[in-house]
């Protein structure tokens, strides 16, 4: 979710350009493997220094095993103070199991044009086509379904605005509207069928405002939404079967205020607060939610970030908002379920120790009061029920370019998650369980030439230790394992900046092991050894 707010924040704030616009790129849940994909943001500098009339075109593409392609072609164009991108994506995989497949495709156009100097206005569209099998990677390599099928079609129409007043004063809004149908079937314990419709509009307005040491940026923010949701549950005899249909209106009203303040000229201090006012049919809550950070440079060298706040799970359509997503570095937009009450503290330091020579230290924590509705078989009632969660996250970094070809990295990550066993399973982790500790070291190297060539080593260390909840939710099983996954690549940059040719491998040594993914829609390491090929093309 923060990942493409930052996105739809740039496009509104952004002057006519030539960039293309990756149809993808404002889809947050693609469960896709890094590099996987047709086509990488990093490596996509060709956007020209300067802007004037001209058309582009773009075009990638990834084949590699498992029945593994994809392709992505944008074409765009300025002319005067008009500029538009139009873009194509598709991607397909049969997957490293059985129904481990999955089938996308989106669609998107983007229109910018400037009234003045001073006024944008831009729309844009997006539709989408997912087909997809059991994905998610769990601790237990047989812990799927072979009859889960998913299928989402989702359409979006947004438009936007962007004003000037002066150079200190400025203004945003962003309305989008969507339409979202979800079916979900499986056969594996007994028909199962759930559709669930959902449409709704968000429409959010913000102002920036700079002045001499000062920066207050405030907004608002109202989305109204209506969900149709009907299951359909067949046991076959004796049990028969059942049918509930349900409806239910959302709506959440925003408002908020972040101050920035150059107290010093080494050090800013972060002030903010929202206020959040949401309903659906089992959850009516309204909160204030206090944000603090410090930036502070305690040498030119050294920074240290801290920061504290609360938040209530907004309802964001598009997965997109315009309100800021972190507060001094750190992030308070994640998919947890809608209304959920968190709490997260953080403290950073980073230090620069040459131009060459770059390291840091993390930890933050998160505390989650999560509700949800727990439907029983008929005729039980339904019931809303209130699970904990609190997360630490750990991390500490080593940047070094000894020169102008060699990049290396060398970094440790932590994670402890631990949950209430009633915590609902499938929709955050793919699994249950109530403690997940994880132990990541990630070594890197790459190597750029100027002949155009570039290579790359990763290797990461793993140790994971948990205790999983059985399939009924009652007893639970200490499980642990650790290993090596090694990923490679090399590649070629075209001349004049018309693109680059790139084979990889995942997994390297085909190892085999056992891990739980705690963030299911970037999936990490790939559980086989896996060959592909990249080319992308910028004319």
């Amino acid at each position: 979710i923060a990942r493409v707010s930052e996105l739809l924040q740039s496009q509104l704030l952004q002057p006519i350009n030539l960039t293309p616009l990756q149809p993808e790129l404002a889809e947050a849940n693609l469960l896709l493997y890094e590099g996987l994909g047709p086509s990488d943001p990093s490596l996509l500098e060709f956007n020209p220094l300067f802007t004037r009339n001209r058309l582009a075109l773009q075009g990638s593409g990834v084949i590699g095993g498992n029945d593994t392609y994809g392709n992505n072609l944008i074409q765009s164009g300025v002319h005067n103070n008009w500029s538009y991108s139009i873009g194509q994506y598709h991607y397909e995989s049969d997957g490293f199991r059985d129904n481990n497949d999955q089938d996308q495709n989106i669609y998107n156009l983007f229109v910018q044009n400037a009234v003045s100097f001073q006024t944008s206005v831009q729309a844009e569209v997006r539709l989408s086509d997912i087909n997809q099998g059991d994905l998610p990677l769990r601790f237990d390599p047989n812990d799927f379904s072979e009859s889960l099928d998913q299928e989402l079609d989702t359409q979006s129409y947004r438009l936007g605005l962007h004003h000037s007043f002066n150079p200190r004063s400025e203004l945003i809004g962003s309305v989008i509207w969507a339409d979202r149908d979800d079916t979900l079937k499986d056969s594996e314990f007994g028909e199962f069928r759930a559709d669930v419709d959902t449409d709704g509009y968000l429409a959010e307005l913000q102002h920036l405002f700079r002045y001499g040491k000062f920066h207050i940026t405030s907004g608002a923010g109202h989305f109204d939404g209506n969900t149709k949701e009907k299951v359909v549950i067949d046991f076959g005899p004796p049990f028969g079967s059942s049918e509930t249909r349900e409806t239910a209106n959302i709506d959440h009203d925003n408002l908020y205020v972040y101050s920035q303040t150059d107290i010093l000229t080494n050090a800013t201090i972060i002030a903010g607060l929202s206020y959040d006012d949401y309903s659906d049919n089992i959850i009516d809550r309204d909160q204030w939610n206090p944000k603090i950070g410090l930036l502070w440079d305690i040498t030119g060298s050294t920074t240290l970030r801290a920061a504290a706040f609360r938040v209530l799970t907004r309802t964001v359509v598009s997965e997109q908002t315009i309100e800021p997503t972190q507060v001094a570095g750190f992030n308070q937009l994640y998919d947890d379920l809608e209304g959920s009450k968190s709490k997260r503290y953080g403290v950073a330091l980073d230090q620069r120790f040459s131009n060459r020579l770059y390291a840091g230290l993390e930890y933050s924590k998160r505390e989650i009061d999560a509700s949800f509705q727990v439907v029983p078989l008929p005729p039980a009632p339904a019931e809303v029920n209130i699970a904990n969660s609190e997360e630490d996250l750990a991390r500490s970094y080593v940047y070094w370019t000894p020169n102008q070809s060699v990049a290396l990295s060398a970094e440790y990550q932590y994670e402890d998650v631990d949950r209430d066993p009633d915590f609902p399973p499938d929709l955050l982790t793919g699994t249950s369980f109530t403690d997940l500790e994880t132990h990541r070291v990630p070594l890197g190297v790459i190597f750029h030439w100027s002949s155009g060539w570039f290579a790359g080593l990763k290797a990461t260390y793993v140790d994971q230790e948990g205790r999983f909840l059985d399939q009924f939710l009652v007893s639970t099983t200490a499980e642990d394992d650790d290993f090596w996954i090694v990923d490679a690549g090399v590649g070629y940059r075209l001349p004049k900046r018309h693109g680059f040719l790139s084979i990889g491998v995942k997994n390297l040594f085909d190892e085999s092991f056992k891990f739980q993914d705690t963030d299911t829609v970037s999936p990490t390491f790939y559980p086989e050894r896996l060959v592909f090929g990249r080319v992308t093309l910028s004319f």
